[in-house]
Formats: C-alpha cells, structure tokens, sequence
C-alpha cells in the first residue's frame, strides 16, 4: 500500500462504514465465541494505526504488529510506543512460541506472497488450543483497482479459507461471509470501474460516500453483525473465520 493510501486509510477508520460496521462484526463475534473472558493475551497482527487495539482491548491484554515502513512510521508519530504496536510482520513475528490466547488478522492474508507461510507463523505464537480470527476479501470476480491500490494478491472465497486453515495446524470452528447486504451495490461499482475510465483513475481503498448514506451502510453491516449470531450468511465481498490452534496428540 502506498503513503497516500495509508494516510487515507488513517483518516477514514474511525468513521467509515466499512471499518465502523466490520469492528461491529468482530466483537460480536468474539463475544459469542469467547465470551466477556478480560484477560486473553491478544496479539492483532498488520494492525495498521492500532485502531482494532481499542475494542480486542475490552476482551484482555492487546497488542499489535505492524511491518516496518512508513504505516509503522506513522504510528510511531502518533506517539504509540512499541510496548503497544512492534514491528514485525505475518511471516516473522518477533515473539516466542505459544505466547498468545488470540491472535487477529483483519484482512492481512491477502497481502502476502504465502499465506500459508503466514498462518504457520500464527500458529507458532499462539499457545496451545489458542484462537485465531481473521477477515480476508472474498470473490476474484471483484477484483478491481481498489485491490491493486491496497496491495492485494489475492480474494478468497469460504472454502478456500476452510482448507487453508485446516492445511495449516488449525481446526475451523466457524466461517462466514460478510458485507452481504452491500454487495450488489459493490458490484454495480467494479463493473462501472472498468467500464468508466474516469471511475477506475480514483484506484483508492475508499468510495466517499454522503454521511447520510454512510450511516445507512453502517446499520446494514450491524444487522449483518446480530444475524451472525444465528446463521452464516451464504454470500458478501468479505469473509470472517475463527479457528483454533491443532496440535497432534
């Protein structure tokens, strides 16, 4: 991801629909699954600003990774110091072994050349029986400018991630997809992005919205967020998975 992007990234997170409605998501999610615990050691792995650090917080001891570059370089100037955010990457955490209860990693996998190079690495830092959450895109068919800008290598879809996850010393407990209510509205987007050359010149993370239409999106994604609780939905741009950490005997 370039500066410019990173700079608006940094901007949009506390507001924008999508990070406003997908932090909705997660904590419903972990509070379903591991309940009001207050005392899990919790690593967030590629956690940007440390924005997600706030709400892993309320479950237990949170701190983040980040790769070395100027996203840590604008944490740093944020004046986070590094007993909250390290510099360390999916493939190279600088912990030692089973050393977390939680590991996080909200749309991290798709960035790396090996993903499964990553999930060994998260399974190396999480103890034994530990938890692992993640958010990744969903579908190629959607892949547009909007990947390219963010610095993506691939989209997934559900039973990839199942295998991925199984292939790499873990036990999936729970998938599904989301940002399902959304998703013909961004489809009618990537298709007009390569339609209309002006629309693919924006090549950024985000599509401004009016603030009208970004609380809109917002409770659709907080619905999505309590439908979770009973059913997996069959479709979205984005999948969230828990798994926990396999060890044989």
């Amino acid at each position: 991801m370039d500066a410019a992007e990173q700079e608006r990234m940094k901007r949009m997170e506390e507001e924008y629909w999508w990070h406003v409605g997908r932090r909705y998501i997660i904590r419903r999610f972990m509070e379903h699954y591991l309940g009001p615990h207050g005392s899990l050691k919790i690593l967030d792995v590629g956690c940007g600003t440390g924005r997600n650090l706030e709400l892993l917080a309320q479950f237990g001891e949170a701190i983040g990774a980040e790769p070395p570059g100027p996203g840590l370089d604008q944490v740093r100037a944020m004046g986070i110091g590094e007993d909250t955010i390290v510099a360390g990457t999916a493939t190279e955490l600088p912990f030692e072994d089973n050393s977390f209860d939680l590991v996080t990693a909200f749309d991290v996998l798709e960035h790396l050349d090996d993903d499964s190079e990553g999930l060994k690495e998260i399974h190396r830092v999480l103890r034994p029986a530990g938890h692992f959450l993640l958010t990744v895109p969903a579908y190629r068919f959607l892949w547009s400018v909007h990947d390219e800008a963010l610095g993506h290598r691939r989209r997934y879809v559900a039973s990839e991630i199942h295998s991925l996850l199984n292939g790499n010393g873990f036990v999936s407990i729970r998938r599904s997809y989301a940002i399902s209510f959304a998703l013909p509205a961004i489809m009618s987007f990537r298709i007009a992005q390569g339609l209309v050359p002006s629309l693919s010149e924006q090549g950024a993370s985000y599509v401004e919205v009016p603030e009208r239409t970004n609380r809109f999106l917002t409770n659709l994604l907080k619905l999505e967020g309590r439908l979770m609780g009973a059913i997996d939905l069959p479709f979205g741009a984005s999948i969230i998975a828990l798994a926990r950490r396999h060890d044989d005997g």
